[in-house]
């Protein structure tokens, strides 16, 4: 009966703070090399007479080592939202974001559960951005509020914290490299996310995609995560190393992302200090977000 409770709350636990990390736009904050001049000038605009319609899926595989026993759980998040310009503020952009739709699964050896998040259809609020995608308020994100049943309360911070993909704050030219390093920290009342990540970019060239010219931009990602979360009274240490691989796609004179694919497997180990246990755990994650029609 123990062993069945904790493993409830691993289970819990984990869906409530992934939930917080599906959407990996990592923001860029440093550069390690410096692009040269010339080539092309990448920066989000949006239009302001039209929404932008995205779907984000993410699909999160956990296997666990609990007690000696195998633990396979599959969690399951999308979320559908439109984007349009609410005009700029100084240099940055101000955006409307309206929430479509949003569900989360977590099937399990404990069974299923999860669902539509139906509270948070046809929300709308505010945040702004950087052209070079750095989120500079999200505080009316925190203001949209929902509960998931099992996991208890959050808000859309955490899902739009990471959302728009960096660009080069630079003109980048085909075939040019560059470094970031970033670090990911958000918490709320029932977790949180401590990720330092660097990323190798490089500019691949442009492709044609549904009619628009698109920058490729290809990365791979290294890093470490460490999450804690509160679940039945219970408090949940998940920590390790990651490495990962980015796609992106922005439509040059759109000004707007078309479409990213993160893929990502972390080997780390999940801690419960309060019963004094720790077991391992491997963790892969695929998460893509493209424009639909």
């Amino acid at each position: 009966m123990k062993n069945f409770h904790i493993k409830n709350s691993v289970i819990t636990g984990l869906a409530l703070i992934l939930s917080g990390i599906c959407s990996i736009g990592f923001s860029q904050k440093k550069s390690d090399a410096s692009v040269q001049k010339g080539g092309i000038k990448l920066e989000y605009k949006y239009p302001a007479d039209k929404y932008v319609k995205y779907l984000s899926n993410t699909k999160i595989v956990q296997d666990m080592d609990v007690n000696g026993q195998s633990m396979l759980v599959n969690i399951s998040m999308s979320l559908g939202c439109e984007v349009k310009s609410a005009g700029k503020q100084g240099e940055n952009l101000n955006l409307e974001i309206r929430i479509d739709s949003m569900a989360q699964n977590v099937e399990s050896p404990q069974g299923s559960a999860g669902g539509p998040i139906n509270e948070v259809n046809g929300k709308v609020f505010n945040l702004i951005i950087s052209t070079s995608g750095k989120i500079i308020d999200l505080s009316g994100a925190s203001k949209v509020v929902y509960t998931v049943e099992g996991s208890g309360e959050s808000n859309m911070n955490q899902s739009f914290l990471n959302y728009f993909p960096s660009l080069p704050k630079n003109s980048v030219q085909p075939g040019e490299t560059w470094t970031s390093n970033d670090t990911i920290d958000s918490k709320s009342q029932a977790n949180s996310v401590f990720m330092p990540l660097e990323a190798a970019y490089k500019f691949e060239g442009i492709e044609k995609i549904n009619g628009s010219d698109c920058a490729k931009i290809t990365a791979t990602l290294t890093g470490t995560r460490k999450m804690t979360t509160q679940s039945q009274g219970m408090e949940i240490h998940t920590s390790g190393p990651f490495t990962g691989t980015q796609t992106l796609y922005f439509a040059v004179n759109e000004g707007y992302f078309v479409k990213q694919t993160v893929v990502s497997k972390m080997t780390g180990n999940i801690e419960i200090p309060d019963q004094n246990m720790s077991f391992p755990v491997v963790m892969t994650i695929t998460s893509t977000n493209e424009i639909i029609k």
